[in-house]
């Protein structure tokens, strides 16, 4: 792959005369799909929050529709979960840039439609999605400003294409003690190190005898995290 780079720009909503849908909203480009899930109402006096969920490889996209489906509504707040082309995500694959080209379509419709909050854009991933998520989220910050992953295995960070002055992402990362894919000390433990050592903003967090499955709590507390207790009111 040439590049992490997402090669769009956060862009208003277009005056359309109708309503864009919300719900579950299916986006199609080729073999590549997504599901947008949207508040059941939106008022374009606001700005939304925008989260994309990374599934983990061997593509969980229907699994984690289900498990956000009431979240627009209890956040005020939009959820991209995309599928990746193959069985896990193209930086991991290796070869061409399918995934990233997908997610520069979505965010660019998503942009055009809805009123979107630029400040507020994160990812969340699950396993190889927490790896793309801290991968990519760490090359483009000028796009999102936190990233939230769950069991990541590692991180490559393209500096060619971080746009200058653009301020860092805050992070939140969690992993099992018990996880026999990534163990704790070899994988989790090193990760912290290399990440405060270059200064970003960490927050870390243990799953005490937690395996390779997300503990109960990470969706609810890595959203409070980031959007904050308030939202759920």
């Amino acid at each position: 792959m040439d590049s992490l780079a997402l090669r769009i720009s956060h862009c208003a909503p277009e005056q359309r005369q109708e309503a864009s849908p919300t719900g579950f909203v299916q986006l199609e480009q080729g073999v590549s799909r997504a599901i947008l899930l949207v508040p059941s109402e939106i008022d374009p006096a606001r700005r939304y929050p925008l989260i994309t969920v990374l599934h983990g490889a061997g593509r969980q996209d229907e699994l984690l529709s289900h498990a956000y489906r009431d979240e627009p509504d209890r956040r005020g707040a939009l959820f991209l979960i995309p599928r990746s082309r193959a069985m896990t995500w193209d930086l991991i694959v290796g070869g061409e840039r399918v995934d990233l080209n997908f997610l520069e379509y979505a965010y660019d419709l998503i942009w055009r439609r809805y009123p979107v909050d630029a400040g507020r854009t994160a990812l969340l991933g699950f396993s190889d999605g927490a790896s793309y998520a801290l991968s990519v989220g760490l090359s483009n910050p000028q796009l999102f400003s936190a990233i939230m992953g769950w069991a990541a295995g590692f991180r490559v960070v393209d500096a060619a294409a971080i746009a200058s002055g653009s301020p860092r992402p805050r992070i939140l990362l969690e992993y099992g003690t018990h996880d026999p894919l990534f163990p704790f000390e070899q994988i989790a433990l090193p990760m912290r190190a290399e990440l405060e050592a270059l200064g970003y903003d960490l927050e870390f967090r243990v799953d005490e005898g937690g395996k390779h499955w997300p503990s109960g709590d990470f969706q609810r507390e890595a959203l409070d995290w980031f959007l904050g207790r308030g939202a759920e009111d």
